[in-house]
């Protein structure tokens, strides 16, 4: 049995000025030394109430190993899918588990203030 082949080197994209990152998964993969070349600003988000990427192994150790720290935002009481597009009902009814909320948690007042904080991130950082 052959042994596996090392993954391949990852190569700078210049086409990418800025991301933003919400709930980041595999995020305890990612160590110092694989984070240090990214310089473009990122915008972070994680939710609270995660329950799929609970704290600290996920957005916050991305965080953590950025040498440029992000703008970190953590959503009160949010749930890992808070960051979906509010659910119609076709799709509650299909994909419950997806159109969750912790008790208390409003997903459509949360993405008019989510949705204009990724537009005013990109608009400040991706000037022409």
């Amino acid at each position: 049995m052959r042994p596996s082949a090392s993954p391949a080197n990852f190569v700078h994209d210049s086409r990418i000025a800025a991301a933003v990152i919400a709930a980041p998964a595999i995020g305890f993969s990612f160590t110092r030394e694989g984070l240090a070349g990214i310089k473009s600003p990122i915008q972070l988000w994680r939710g609270e109430a995660d329950e799929i990427l609970p704290h600290p192994r996920h957005a916050q150790n991305v965080y953590d190993g950025l040498l440029t720290k992000p703008e970190y935002r953590v959503v009160p009481n949010a749930g890992h899918y808070a960051f979906l597009a509010p659910c119609p009902p076709a799709l509650a009814s299909i994909a419950p588990e997806i159109c969750r909320d912790p008790a208390g948690f409003d997903r459509v007042a949360f993405h008019r203030e989510f949705n204009a904080a990724v537009v005013a991130f990109f608009k400040a950082r991706l000037r022409p």
